[in-house]
Formats: C-alpha cells, structure tokens, sequence
C-alpha cells in the first residue's frame, strides 16, 4: 500500500494521509454516551367560567298584608371557577324587563307578571344588602381565585321592596352573568 506523504523540509515530513484520518477521527471521538438536552414549554392562559348558578327563588309577595310594609328576601348563588391567580370580575346585567331609566350603574330590574304587571326587585352583593350589583366596575363584584380546583361561589341577595302595587300571578325574568378576567 502506498501511503502518500508530503516533504516539507528535509527531516520533516509529513503524512497527509495519517494526518487526515487522525482529524476526521476525532470529530467521533469521546466517552459514550452523549447527551444533549431540549425545553418543554407551555403557556397557562388565564380563564374563567360559570360552573353553576342558582336561582333567587321568591316566595309568596303579599302587598295586601306582610308586604305592604315588609320587603321579601330571597338568596341563590354563581360558582365561577377561574385558573389560579386570575383576578376575575363578575357582573349581573339588567335582566330582560328592566325598567325606563336602567343602566349598569343603576339597575332597575323587574319581573315580568301577566299583562303589563311589573313587579321591582333588586340583587345585592351582601346579605344586608346595602351594595347593589349591576354590570359595570362601580357595582361588580371582583375575586383573585385561590384555585382552579374548585369554583368560589359569590351568593346572591335578592330583595322586593314592600307595596307594591301589582296583580296576582306569576312573574319571572332573566338576568346573565358576566365574567370578566
């Protein structure tokens, strides 16, 4: 076999061959095994949703006796469950009879009874309700969830103010629930 080589000077030479097998070689070179490493990422979006809600159920409003001077209170609930740390908002609107003059800021929700009957009502944020809820910042009410693991359940306090001057029958309406985050 030849191998060929190359004279620099002489007393020096130098195999170009050995050299080269030498270099190539060692790119391939080192203790097994190799490692390398790579990143896993995600990104956790901030989310919230209604999980429940549960109806203000009123009782017999009586405006010729008990609630001719005494108001009616009733309380449900809304169970929002939001990723952990997301601050969210909740807001109740107007409902689908409100009256002339209603706004987010100032609600004025009504039931809807036979004919033309309206009967007022209100939805506060506190059992003394003392603190209206609407559907603006003024009047939301707002949380940072501990949790995605369970919902945080605000109640609702419902309220008919006494005297009111309706006829008999049933009356209802319909308010959505808002969350914001």
């Amino acid at each position: 076999m030849n191998t060929p080589f190359v004279v620099a000077r002489p007393g020096k030479v130098l195999f170009a061959a050995i050299a080269s097998a030498l270099v190539a070689g060692s790119a391939f070179a080192g203790p097994s095994p190799q490692t390398g490493s790579f990143q896993v990422t995600a990104n956790v979006v901030a989310s919230c949703r209604v999980t429940n809600t549960t109806d203000i159920a009123f009782l017999n409003y009586d405006p010729a006796d008990v609630n001719n001077t005494t108001a009616l209170d009733a309380s449900g609930d809304i169970s929002v469950r939001c990723v952990k740390g997301t601050t969210a908002n909740v807001a109740i609107e107007q409902g689908a009879n409100a009256a002339a003059g209603s706004s987010c800021a100032t609600p004025l929700r009504q039931m809807a009874g036979p004919g033309t009957e309206r009967l007022s009502y209100a939805i506060f944020q506190d059992a003394a309700r003392t603190t209206p809820w609407g559907c603006d910042t003024t009047n939301d009410q707002s949380f940072t969830a501990a949790s995605v693991l369970s919902a945080t359940t605000l109640s609702t306090y419902g309220r008919i103010p006494a005297g009111q001057d309706v006829g008999t029958g049933a009356f209802v309406d319909t308010v959505n629930v808002t969350v914001t985050f």
